[in-house]
């Protein structure tokens, strides 16, 4: 009777060993599989984010003509400019165009219409724009300031601003459309 326990007892003690083999293979490979996946998650969504893109958007613009009467009274111009980007940007040019003309109304050497409230930093004549924060510049311009120039309520004109992404020196612009107003 000693001889068939003890041989149970070493049939047991095989299968149980070459089970927990089986087990523990297993496990690793599960394991590896879920620090594979760990690592390249935090490696690819490290990579994702310190990827530099820039981005001005226009968010408010206004041309107000008091009066309807551009000649005598010139005309009140807003622009508000967002940093879309998540990289500070450089103010380069804001212009109006009427009727295919090209006005300067903001860079570094003509400032028509300034700076006037939101989050920036001025320097040298230069307005830098944080990530996710706004500037608004406004000004009054006139037709002694630019003879050609003829506005009147109702006349739909186009605001391009342009900026310079101050970490990859990428161009960034949008244009908008707007309507004179009185």
């Amino acid at each position: 009777m000693s001889n068939t326990t003890n041989s149970k007892k070493i049939i047991n003690k095989k299968m149980v060993k070459g089970l927990s083999n089986i087990v523990g293979s297993l496990l690793m490979i599960v394991l590896t599989i879920v620090a594979a996946l760990l690592i390249g998650h935090f490696a690819f969504g490290l990579f994702s984010t310190n990827s530099h893109n820039a981005g001005v958007s226009i968010s408010d613009a206004s041309i107000i003509i008091p009066g309807g009467e551009f000649g005598s009274q010139g005309a009140t111009v807003t622009v508000t400019l967002t940093d879309s980007g998540n990289d500070p940007v450089y103010l380069t040019t804001v212009q109006l165009i009427v009727n295919g003309k090209t006005y300067d109304l903001y860079n570094t050497s003509t400032q028509l219409i300034k700076p006037i409230s939101g989050n920036y930093k001025t320097s040298n004549n230069e307005t830098l724009v944080e990530p996710g924060q706004a500037v608004t510049l406004s000004g009054v311009i006139s037709s002694s300031t630019f003879s050609s120039l003829l506005l009147q309520t109702g006349q739909t004109v186009v605001i391009l601003a342009s900026g310079v992404d101050n970490v990859t020196a990428q161009t960034v612009s949008q244009q908008v459309s707007v309507v004179v107003q009185d």
